[in-house]
């Protein structure tokens, strides 16, 4: 009998063919999301300088910056360890997985915020009511459950479910503090498009209204799943410690540089935070090779190739960074040629670490590396970061931070080169089926 061929409408593509199709449809999918997040946190930006003044902006900046830090408080570990033990999990174990990280994060955020927002009111000075609101409305983005839908490998879902309710909020303060509404209307309505989004996703994940979803396992007490997740706590404080902190540092120790300080520091955030899906990428790509000599030629080329793109984008980075801040700052704000490119610097040499860090180190198992570089760069950047803003203002403090950055770095691309053998426990940062690559 002859065979029939492919039925109408069926995709004749190879199996590798279609897998590489349904991972780079996720990719970008969960890169719209950081680029739709990305772009509304930048466009705000003139609009809360126009609405409130530089120096507004400059403390609500450091109040944002506090309760980032808050936020991870708040998140608990899960953006490390819940995409994996989401895609492991069947559905009534999500649903458990979910309604536990719910009631968890709601006992802390009360808290959290509240510390933030003190904080953050104590040190804004004439602006500390705005600072605080500031601080409130980051620690919200630690009830985020992006973490699910990074585990279910359904970026769409995330894109409906959370992201587009979150800039909704900030394209609704735009519009207000345009017609005449203050800074703190602009903050809040970002609030609020967090609040949204925190209670579509919940929603969505729960979906109390289904009968397929009513097969529930008993919650477990809080205090063992505050134990369970006190690793993942642990990494993502201190990373977000160093992250945000120097905003808050600059603003103790040099007031008058915080606007343009907190500027730059913004703007490279944002770009770090919209690249973050290439280094998803790399992530689910560099551990899937068949053996130790394959593993090695995918750490080589995947730094190789981000080398040569991070230049690439440090480049072009600081060739439209006058403009850029120009116009994020109504022309407000002046800063340095020399601090632009500096800017530019941190933001490849931060993308370049991540890449070193969780994609290849992490393949290689040699999770003690990251952690002994980050403590080792983190001290020393801070101390070089008080020093360097006292002494030349901005420059100084960028200088302080690339330099911790520097050593992070070199600590990690020592230990790459040495390739020394790997501990036996494997520590996974971010699930392999997340990434949707085969």
């Amino acid at each position: 009998m002859q065979s029939r061929g492919p039925a109408p409408g069926a995709d004749r593509r190879s199996p590798g063919l279609r897998r590489a199709g349904r991972g780079a449809n996720k990719f970008l999918g969960f890169a719209l999301s950081m680029a739709v997040l990305a772009a509304a946190s930048l466009a705000v930006i003139p609009a809360l300088i126009d609405a409130g003044g530089a120096a507004a902006w400059g403390h609500l900046a450091a109040g944002q910056s506090v309760g980032a830090i808050a936020a991870v408080v708040v998140a608990f570990g899960w953006g490390l360890s819940g995409p994996a033990r989401i895609a492991r999990s069947d559905e009534p174990q999500r649903r458990r997985e979910y309604t536990e990280s719910l009631v968890t994060k709601l006992m802390i955020f009360a808290p959290a915020a509240l510390v933030a927002a003190g904080s953050s009111y104590l040190l804004g000075g004439d602006h500390g009511a705005l600072a605080a609101a500031g601080a409130v409305s980051a620690c919200s983005i630690g009830l985020t459950a992006n973490w699910v839908f990074v585990g279910l490998g359904k970026p769409y879902q995330m894109l409906l479910a959370e992201t587009l309710p979150r800039a909704a909020g900030t394209v609704v303060g735009i519009v207000l503090m345009a017609r005449g509404g203050g800074a703190m209307v602009g903050v809040l309505a970002q609030l609020a498009g967090m609040v949204a989004a925190f209670a579509v996703a919940t929603l969505w994940v729960l979906r109390p209204w289904s009968h397929q979803h009513q097969v529930r396992l008993p919650r477990r007490p809080v205090t063992h799943v505050l134990r369970e997740q006190r690793n993942g706590i642990t990494s993502s404080v201190v990373s977000a410690v160093y992250a945000s902190a120097p905003v808050v540092m600059v603003g103790l120790v040099a007031s008058t540089v915080l606007p343009v300080y907190a500027l730059l520091d913004k703007v490279q955030r944002q770009i770090n935070a919209a690249a973050a899906a290439y280094v998803t990428v790399l992530q689910g790509w560099v551990p899937r090779a068949s053996g130790g000599e394959a593993l090695r030629r995918r750490v080589r080329l995947a730094l190789l190739v981000s080398g040569a793109g991070c230049l690439l984008l440090a480049g072009v980075l600081a060739a439209v960074a006058r403009p850029l801040l120009s116009w994020l700052s109504r022309g407000q704000l002046a800063p340095s040629m020399l601090s632009m490119v500096l800017m530019a610097v941190i933001v490849a040499v931060t993308l370049f670490e991540s890449v070193a860090s969780r994609a290849c180190l992490t393949a290689l198992d040699r999770l003690d590396v990251v952690a002994r570089a980050t403590s080792i760069g983190s001290a020393v950047g801070v101390v070089l970061l008080l020093v360097g803003v006292l002494a030349w203002g901005v420059v100084g403090a960028l200088s302080g931070v690339l330099a911790g950055l520097v050593l992070r770095l070199a600590v990690e691309l020592v230990a790459l080169r040495r390739g020394s053998r790997p501990p036996t426990t494997r520590s996974v940062l971010v699930p392999r089926e997340a990434s949707g690559l085969a």
